[in-house]
């Protein structure tokens, strides 16, 4: 995992006729200072340009201009947020719409989002109605042997065929509809945990509820995000794909620890002041609008303490990173509406 305090940028420009050349841009980063930053930048651009202009390099077999989001999916550069705070080696950063996250190495977290409601599907009557007429039609053409009743019948089968197919989606959707009832989407999700934990009984599980689903942090070891332990957790309880991929290519896990604006009737970073790093003339105005959110997050929770499985926080590097996350996200207060 690398987030670094400082970025900068670099554009580099070969002419090769007054209206035609090769342009590259390049972001460079450093934990030293804005100076060390832009040089990387430069060192980075002009090996870019370097490459795009050697003997027999392909066109377009490197992007020239490097726009990537904050998260590089790619990584091809760490994660571009702003820096908040250190302790160790966990980093606590504003995310693009304003909120703050906790970002580490060692500390496995899995979020995930509540069961989808069962879509309805309504009963097939006009379907059967149809299907009624049809028959009727063909029990008409009965005494006729000829193409009509041939072309009939084959149209019946297969309107059959369709009207059987709706009325198998109808059960299996009021079924699935009489499971979530029994079950709300809260529980499923929480069985899936618990599941997991009845098979994996040596690992400690920190479960916290979110706005939207369940966070689970595990306490009983240190674990790097490729670590095949981690995937198997992941697919057990079925965590959002770009969030695992996330968790891959940065090597990082993330855990969002402030309210999300829009819940607590906010509005998010604007286009201009969410792009980080941000040039000097907009500062001011981002660190008024986090200063109006921070205020504003300090009556809410990110996440909600459930419960813990297993072992209790004997892992010291998860001890530091809950104890900080807890604070963060006012977890153990119960008070507080969760957003």
């Amino acid at each position: 995992m690398h987030i670094p305090t400082y970025w900068a940028q670099a554009r580099l420009r070969q002419e090769s006729r007054p209206t035609h050349g090769i342009t590259v841009q390049r972001w460079g980063w450093s934990d030293t200072s804005q100076d060390a930053a832009q040089a990387h930048a430069e060192q980075r651009a002009r090996h870019a340009l370097d490459q795009a202009l050697a003997p027999g390099a392909l066109p377009r077999a490197e992007p020239r201009m490097e726009w990537k989001n904050e998260y590089s999916l790619e990584g091809s550069t760490p994660i571009r947020e702003e820096v908040l705070e250190r302790r160790g080696p966990t980093v606590m950063t504003r995310n693009s719409y304003g909120a703050r996250c906790l970002n580490t190495e060692h500390v496995a977290i899995a979020d995930m989002d509540l069961p989808e409601p069962p879509r309805h599907v309504g009963f097939p009557a006009l379907s059967l109605l149809l299907l009624v007429l049809a028959g009727t039609w063909l029990a008409q053409l009965a005494p006729h042997k000829n193409t009509s009743r041939m072309v009939a019948l084959a149209l019946v089968a297969l309107f059959l065929v369709l009207v059987l197919a709706r009325l198998s989606a109808w059960w299996r959707a009021r079924q699935a509809l009489r499971r979530a009832r029994a079950t709300p989407a809260f529980e499923q999700a929480l069985q899936r945990v618990l599941a997991f934990h009845g098979s994996h009984p040596h690992w400690g599980l920190r479960v916290y509820e979110t706005p939207n689903g369940l966070r689970v942090i595990v306490t009983h070891e240190a674990l790097a995000p490729e670590d095949a332990q981690v995937q198997a957790l992941f697919d057990a309880l079925q965590v959002d794909p770009l969030y695992a991929l996330l968790c891959e290519r940065q090597q990082c896990f993330r855990a969002r620890v402030s309210a999300k604006p829009w819940r607590m009737g906010l509005s998010g970073l604007t286009t201009t002041l969410r792009r980080w790093p941000l040039a000097a003339p907009w500062l001011a105005e981002r660190q008024q609008w986090a200063h109006t959110y921070d205020r504003q997050a300090a009556d809410y929770a990110a996440c909600r303490l459930v419960q813990q499985l297993g072992p209790v926080l004997n892992c010291p590097q998860a001890q530091a990173f809950v104890q900080w996350h807890d604070d963060a996200s006012q977890a153990l207060r119960s008070d507080l509406p969760l957003a």
